[in-house]
Order: structure tokens, then C-alpha cells, then sequence
């Protein structure tokens, strides 16, 4: 899935866009919490006041009554806690309660170290923390009688919110349906661009007329008028590199059709005249002629291959026969030379898929090329077996250890090595590559201990393929 274009853009602007949220909550937050504390500052500072004022209004207004039978100041200090929604108590000056807004036992706030004195003013200070939201705590020096003091408190246990209620999860809703939205959007992207890689495929598959749809005038249009340009040009220069081959091969030939008519012509007329002189130099140019003849007709089948022009005819083959057959072609070569063919493995598991006159072509390149390489009274070895879904084809002869340099050029076109004899066309092994190639195969060449060893790998179900 992480292959897909689309994936990777909606990813993207996935995390950029999570990254964007946590930022806007952030200063958010920042933002607003300094505000609240203002704001929550104000309004406890304005609550002590007004507190301390009525709790000691009320123990002014009943001096002569102890403080724990004050039943206006009882009344008072209770409904300062449900109206402040805190909890408000009174105590001496040794700390021992003597009213309280609430029942159960008095809150040990300062105990906790995670509060903290926001400021001393001079009757009373004023302490927060964090907790679910800001929790404030205020101490405030009340006389309750006579030359006395104790301390009233008030606990603000749950304050307003510093942030609306919801705001995180609404952020999340938020941050979920624009990516929803932007998943068709990278779509819609990345589906012009996928057409624009499908029609590179259709021109790489042979198909030089095809051109791209164009929409849009963006950058992704851009792209595609660029590419069309490029294949226009792209097509007539490989139709007129093909239509050049065509024509010099044309010339070529016509001449060597005249030579070959001279040839014949002055064998029939030369006859019973100095036979062994006049014969020895006809032979070489009909040689020649040969020679000539068969480079041209490479050249073509290349430029073909090239171009795939020529599609595989696909049928069931047996490998094993076609080779078989063409060694039985080469014996008498072999016996000339005095040539052994040490091993013959030939170990096939059915079916193969491929175009048994193009097989037959890239093999019998390969074996005559290993006859022709081999030193006279030289050896030569055939293997073949199938494995994982592949035919492995294993040609070896004696042959000198041929540089990595060359390993890697000896199938790339009239190219030849140094140890090689200055014969043949030199695009044997490169029409062979091709074929394989087409066929989804490859072939490689490697220096062994018995000599230069061609390895061949064929998908046991072939088709056609672009190398």
C-alpha cells in the first residue's frame, strides 16, 4: 500500500495536518490559560474580600456569642460555600476548626507540594495548583473576638475550565473529516499521474503512436504536453533510425546480389582453367558474400527486437529435443576439432511457454559460439534442470579466463574480446540476450575452473516481456 503515490501524499499531509492541530491547541491553551489566570485572579481576590468582610461583619455584629454557637455566621459561611461552590471553614490560631460549609474532615491542601503561593497580599494569600483544571486556595487572618485571630479558608475544589468543553475532541472531528476529504483529493492527483505512467509503458511496449490525455494546465499537465512532445520526437526518430537500417541494408545487399550473380558466372566460365588458383579466390568471396549477408540480416533481426516488431509466437516446447537437435548440428564441427562433450545433463520438468523459433535461435547462437570458441581437442559441457519455476541452462567450454570488463560487454553489439578470434559478426550474444529478455529470462557469463561457463534462467511459464 506504501507504494501508491496517493498513500504517501495523504500520509504526508496526514501528519502535517496532526502536527498543525497540536499546535493550535497548544497556543490555545497557552493563550487562554493566561487569560484565566487573570480572569480566575481577579475573581477570587474579589470572593476573599467579600468573604472576609461578611464572616467578620458577623462575628462583629454577635460579639458577646462564642464562635461555634454564631448561628448567623454559621448561616453565612454555609452559603458562601454553595454559592462559591468551594469549601469555607473557620479556625483559631492553633489551626482547631470552629465552623466549616461542609461535613467530613478539613482538606490537608498545603501538604501537597504541588501547590503553589501565587501572591501574599496583607490580610490574606493566595495559593493554586493544577489539577483537572486551576484549584485555588485562599487564607485569609480574620479576628473572631477580642484581641484574638484565627483564619478563614476557602477551597475553590472545581473552578470553570480554562477551555471549553469539547474543544479537543471537536480539534479531532475536525482533523478526521479534512483528511477524508484530502484521501479523493491525492487520488484524483496521482490518477493523472498514473495515466501518464501507463502511456510510458505503452510506448515502451512498441506502441510509438500512442500519446497521453492531457487535462489541465498545471504542473501535472505540463508534464504530460512534455511527454508527448517527447514521444512524437522519440517516434520519428526511431521510425527514421528503422527506415535508415531498412535502406542501408537494402543497398547493401543489392550489391552483394551482383557479386554473388559475378561469382556464379565466373565459376561456370573459369572451368577446367587453373582450377586450384581461380577456385581459392572465389571461395573467398563467396565467403564473404556470406558473411556480409548474414551481419545484415542480424542487423535487422536486432533493430526488430528493438523495436518488437517481430511478436513471439508462444507454444509448448521441450527444451530438451531443440537442444538435442541443434548439437547433433554442430557434431560434425566438434568431431573436426576433436572436441569432447564431456557432460550432457539435460533434466526438464514440463510445460515451457516460448517461441520455439526464437529459442532455437538464441541456443544455437550460444552452442555455436562455444564450438567456435573452444580450443581444438577442448571440452564441452551441456546441463540443464529446472528449479522453482525456472529452466537454469548451463553452456560451458575450455576457454581463457575472460576479464570481469569483458563479462559484462560480450552481449552488448559487434562487440568482441581481446582472446576472441577476429571472426563472426559480433551480435550473436546480443540477439540472444534480447530473445531471452523478451521471453522474461536473462543470461549472464561467468569465468568457472572447467573455462567461460553462459547462464541461462527462463520462466517456466514465459510470456512476453519488456527487458
Amino acid at each position: 500500500m506504501l507504494s501508491k503515490l496517493y498513500i504517501k501524499i495523504f500520509l504526508s499531509f496526514f501528519l502535517v495536518l496532526i502536527v498543525t492541530l497540536i499546535l493550535i491547541f497548544a497556543i490555545f491553551v497557552i493563550a487562554a490559560g493566561r487569560d484565566f489566570h487573570s480572569r480566575m485572579g481577579h475573581y477570587v481576590r474579589a470572593h476573599v474580600l467579600i468573604t472576609k468582610e461578611l464572616v467578620e461583619d458577623k462575628i462583629k455584629s454577635n460579639a458577646d456569642v462564642p464562635i461555634s454557637e454564631n448561628e448567623d455566621l454559621r448561616k453565612v459561611i454555609g452559603r458562601l460555600g454553595q454559592a462559591y461552590s468551594s469549601k469555607v471553614w473557620l479556625t483559631d490560631g492553633d489551626g482547631k476548626p470552629l465552623l466549616k460549609s461542609f461535613s467530613g474532615d478539613i482538606p490537608k491542601i498545603l501538604s501537597d507540594f504541588r501547590w503553589k503561593r501565587v501572591k501574599e497580599y496583607r490580610s490574606f494569600e493566595l495559593y493554586r495548583r493544577m489539577k483537572r483544571g486551576w484549584q485555588w486556595y485562599a487564607i485569609i487572618l480574620t479576628r473572631i473576638q477580642e484581641g484574638q485571630t484565627g483564619h478563614l479558608h476557602l477551597f475553590f475544589e472545581k473552578p470553570e475550565k480554562e477551555h471549553p468543553e469539547g474543544f479537543g475532541p471537536a480539534l479531532i472531528i475536525i482533523g478526521i473529516v479534512i483528511a477524508l476529504l484530502v484521501l479523493p483529493i491525492s487520488r484524483y492527483i496521482t490518477k493523472r499521474v498514473k495515466g501518464l505512467s501507463e502511456s510510458a509503458s505503452r510506448i515502451a511496449e512498441g506502441d510509438l503512436s500512442h500519446r497521453a490525455t492531457v487535462k489541465g494546465k498545471d504542473e501535472i499537465g505540463e508534464l504530460g504536453r512534455t511527454f508527448n512532445r517527447m514521444a512524437t520526437k522519440l517516434e520519428r526518430m526511431i521510425e527514421g533510425g528503422k527506415e535508415l537500417t531498412a535502406n542501408v541494408s537494402h543497398e547493401l545487399r543489392t550489391p552483394l546480389a551482383r557479386i554473388r550473380v559475378a561469382e556464379e558466372l565466373l565459376r561456370e566460365k573459369m572451368k577446367g582453367i587453373d582450377e586450384d588458383t581461380w577456385k581459392r579466390y572465389l571461395d573467398g568471396i563467396q565467403e564473404d558474400i556470406e558473411e556480409l549477408d548474414r551481419l545484415i540480416g542480424q542487423i535487422l533481426d536486432l533493430s526488430k527486437m528493438d523495436l518488437h516488431d517481430a511478436p513471439l509466437n508462444l507454444e509448448i516446447i521441450d527444451p530438451s529435443a531443440l537442444i538435442n537437435e541443434l548439437l547433433e548440428r554442430l557434431e560434425n564441427t566438434m568431431n573436426r576439432k576433436g572436441l569432447i562433450l564431456k557432460k550432457k545433463e539435460l533434466s526438464f520438468d514440463p510445460p515451457l511457454m516460448a517461441d520455439k523459433g526464437a529459442l532455437r535461435t538464441a541456443l544455437s547462437n550460444i552452442l555455436e559460439n562455444a564450438v567456435k570458441f573452444t580450443p581444438v581437442k577442448g571440452e564441452l559441457s551441456v546441463k540443464m534442470w529446472s528449479e522453482n519455476g525456472w529452466l537454469n541452462i548451463r553452456v560451458t567450454n575450455t576457454f581463457e579466463t575472460v576479464s570481469e570488463e569483458d563479462l559484462d560487454k560480450i552481449f552488448e553489439p559487434l562487440y568482441r574480446t581481446k582472446e576472441a578470434p577476429k571472426t563472426g559478426t559480433g551480435l550473436g550474444l546480443a540477439i540472444t540476450r534480447k530473445i531471452l529478455e523478451r521471453h522474461g529470462g536473462n543470461i549472464k557469463a561467468v569465468n568457472t575452473e572447467e573455462g567461460l561457463q553462459i547462464q541461462i534462467r527462463l520462466p517456466s511459464g514465459s510470456s512476453e516481456e519488456n527487458p
